[in-house]
């Protein structure tokens, strides 16, 4: 996935001659839009002209603006959706039968087994018996998932958060055994604003609009979710797809940084530009590593499997069935 990261203060961006132009302190680039996927603005001191939005249009460019804490606050792409309306046709009529439940048993299933295969393969590395045995026992919940009989689908979304929940703390704790003590981790926090929590949440905003725009070209309605309760004006299906790449996206990146030694710098309880530069790269140079999923031999990288989730997902609720998801092997 080809990025291009717009941070910093005074950055004006045109066009010339069918060129994108960046001004900034650091003065002009220019760049191909062939070489570009997507946009991301991280910073508010931006200045852009109409002619560029037409130029990032006409490409299939995909523009982001994150906020301070990095969570996506709008997206400006083609106005085109490239697989047909079956897919969304079969994604409503999904909440009158029973798929609709499986599909939210696998999302969750999903993430309890990621959260399980990372603390086990810590405790390997780390020579930890108490990590492989956490994660043993998220393995356990996440098997309980798929075994659920309930009903009622609003229920059923009760029983899976509980879970996920419960796999969730054991998870965190064991995530704060791992970190230097210097970082004062206490555990997940979405409003927290210790640098953990924060850099974090930095770095799920990021992986948002990735899973938003492979929901988008697979034909799907990001805002029509399984696990998560439907919600107005909240994409929950995004929401639903980042739950399978939490840990691969951004957990085992940045925990693999703190323990390395790097430390985020914040100012009053937010990231300073260059911290979030450098969340960024992190983030967006994962998209290009190459895994295999469980449920395959094939090695692809981040930004294909979230593709592949996506028409996955599409697929199978056409034909039906549970989809697989995405469970990285490490």
């Amino acid at each position: 996935m080809r990025t291009l990261v717009i941070s910093g203060y005074g950055v004006k961006l045109k066009v010339k001659s069918n060129y994108i132009v960046i001004h900034s302190k650091d003065g002009v680039k220019e760049v191909a839009p062939s070489e570009v996927d997507t946009i991301i603005i991280a910073t508010s001191g931006v200045a852009l002209t109409s002619k560029f939005l037409r130029l990032v249009s006409n490409y299939g460019i995909d523009l982001v603006v994150i906020d301070s804490r990095g969570y996506p606050v709008s997206r400006f792409y083609h106005p085109y959706i490239t697989r047909t309306i079956d897919n969304r046709i079969a994604q409503y009529m999904s909440y009158f039968n029973s798929l609709c439940k499986e599909v939210a048993k696998s999302i969750a299933y999903c993430k309890l087994m990621n959260q399980s295969s990372y603390l086990v393969r810590l405790g390997r590395l780390l020579r930890s018996q108490e990590l492989k045995e956490a994660g043993y026992s998220v393995e356990s919940l996440a098997n309980r998932t798929l075994s659920l009989s309930v009903e009622d689908f609003n229920e059923l979304r009760k029983e899976l958060m509980g879970i996920e929940a419960h796999g969730a703390r054991i998870y965190w704790s064991s995530i704060g055994y791992v970190l230097p003590s210097d970082l004062r981790f206490e555990g997940r926090d979405q409003r927290g604003e210790d640098q953990v929590n924060t850099v974090l949440n930095y770095g799920y905003g990021i992986v948002y609009p990735e899973c938003w725009k492979a929901l988008v070209l697979a034909g799907l309605d990001p805002y029509a979710g399984f696990l998560h309760v439907e919600r107005s004006g909240k994409p929950v299906l995004v929401y639903d797809l980042i739950e399978m790449f939490r840990v691969v996206a951004v957990d085992s990146v940045l925990i693999s940084k703190f323990r390395d030694g790097w430390r985020a710098e914040l100012k009053d309880g937010l990231l300073t530009p260059k911290s979030r530069g450098e969340v960024v790269k992190l983030i967006i140079e994962n998209f290009s590593r190459r895994f295999r999923c469980k449920y395959s031999d094939n090695y692809m990288t981040l930004a294909q499997w979230i593709k592949h989730a996506a028409l996955e997902l599409a697929d199978a609720l056409r034909s039906g069935k549970r989809p697989k998801g995405f469970i990285a092997r490490w």
